[in-house]
């Protein structure tokens, strides 16, 4: 066996057993040296369910460009990832002519009550401070700046959400068990917050969200540190709002314009049909290499089954959103798979016609069949970064999906086509076993003129 023949085969070998134990359903993941992966399978809305929202600037006469869109959109994805606990939420920027919006997917949140849960991460974020004097206000009313001007000096408030510290913003309980949220200055607002209440004992501090009252007490003493927001509110509440104050204010207004609840029944019924379909599929492809093509057939079917562990091991590394769409074309890339392998054995049994040896129609075979590979392939890919790009533009994540899967599908096709084959081929070469017309499913008197002719030569 040639030295670059082994090298490969341990290559092989080396990938197929990372991706065995990434593909193990009970894997237990990577955790060593920093690195922290589960290798799970991220399933789409569309098969565990979840919500779609669309959003839209709730003034619409408002002036929207590019940079205050994309930045709202960073925010709610800040906000999802922080405040709502769900893995892989989809969150675009779409546009239609002039008018902007934002498609918000959030695979697995199926519980509670999604339509508020929504509306807290939606909302502006602005967080004001107030000095209401002798003046308690009631929770959840309407503030009135205009109403404190005497103790507001120009009508705005004494401090914002800008002067908190991002860190030390979180949700605990006091000792009678009332939920409350931490929260503590930054930079200069520390002195500046301390010097106000010092000066200002015995008055109400009012604190509101987006001009709503969430607190009103009296300032007993200076607060020099950490403080807390108490209110009525839910531990989802608290939750939301943390979250809100945690990564600031939104840069424009937004509203949810559509709101869609996705069952997770249809993804687990979808799920076993694809499995069932991609049973069936897979079982007629290796029948059908087995049969028409023998022995080349039989390792390429072998180097099928690695393509399937590599392709999904590859889509639990990367963590790809597998949807309905994804798993089809990862389907269809599985009949794509063996597309190469044809073609080369193809190629390979006419330059054993033509009188070639084994080893020497194997290099032939490849090399003159490489160029309707690379092409096919080719193209297929670039029509995949077409669909993909589109997807990504409209919010059409269907598309995306199905291309990303299709296009991973394709690269790691070409791998064990072009690689894992034929190193098994080689491997086999010279010991001889594989020299006989039937295992290549060639009549006896077709090799007839290659044995003769390989007589010659020597």
């Amino acid at each position: 066996m040639r030295r670059g023949t082994a090298l490969l085969l341990l290559l092989i070998v080396i990938l197929a057993a990372c991706a065995a134990y990434i593909d193990w359903p009970n894997t237990p993941g990577i955790h060593i040296l920093g690195i922290n992966h589960d290798f799970k399978v991220n399933l789409g809305l569309d098969l565990q369910g979840g919500v779609r929202a669309l959003l839209v600037p709730s003034n619409p006469n408002e002036q929207v460009t590019d940079e205050t869109i994309q930045a709202a959109r960073n925010l709610i994805e800040q906000r999802v990832n922080g405040g709502l606990g769900v893995s892989e939420p989809s969150i675009r920027v779409q546009q239609n002519g002039n008018q902007y919006s934002i498609s918000v997917e959030l695979p697995g949140f199926n519980t509670g009550n999604q339509t508020q849960a929504l509306q807290t991460l939606l909302q502006a974020g602005n967080l004001e401070f107030w000095d209401t004097g002798s003046t308690p206000l009631t929770e959840n009313s309407t503030f009135d700046p205009s109403q404190y001007t005497s103790t507001n000096p120009g009508g705005k408030p004494w401090f914002t959400g800008k002067d908190l510290d991002p860190s030390q913003i979180g949700v605990s309980t006091d000792s009678s068990g009332q939920l409350q949220i931490n929260f503590a200055m930054k930079g200069d607002a520390v002195s500046k917050f301390g010097q106000f209440t010092q000066q200002h004992i015995g008055d109400y501090l009012t604190v509101t969200l987006d001009r709503k009252v969430i607190q009103s007490a009296v300032i007993q003493s200076a607060i020099n540190g950490p403080g807390v927001i108490t209110g009525r509110f839910t531990l989802q509440e608290a939750q939301s709002i943390a979250t809100v104050l945690r990564y600031g204010a939104l840069p424009i207004a937004l509203k949810i314009a559509s709101l869609q609840t996705v069952g997770p029944t249809l993804g687990t019924d979808s799920i076993q049909k694809s499995l069932i379909a991609g049973a069936i599929g897979l079982s007629m492809v290796v029948l059908f290499m087995l049969l028409y093509y023998r022995l080349p057939g039989l390792l390429a079917d072998l180097a099928l089954a690695l393509y399937a562990g590599l392709t999904f091991a590859v889509f639990k590394l990367i963590g790809v959103t597998l949807t309905l769409a994804g798993i089809a074309g990862f389907i269809l890339s599985i009949g794509m798979a063996v597309d190469a392998n044809v073609l080369i054995f193809e190629r390979v049994k006419e330059e054993l016609r033509a009188g070639r040896l084994l080893a020497a129609a194997i290099d032939a075979g490849w090399k003159r069949a490489w160029p309707s590979i690379r092409d096919s392939n080719f193209s297929t890919i670039i029509t995949c970064l077409v669909l993909f790009f589109f997807g990504n533009t409209f919010g059409a994540t269907i598309i995306s999906g199905f291309a990303t899967t299709l296009i991973l599908g394709v690269l790691i096709s070409m791998f064990t086509a072009i690689v894992v084959t034929r190193t098994f081929l080689n491997v086999l070469v010279p010991t001889g076993v594989i020299n006989h017309p039937a295992l290549f499913g060639l009549p006896a008197g077709s090799i007839a003129a290659a044995t003769a002719g390989r007589r010659s030569s020597l």
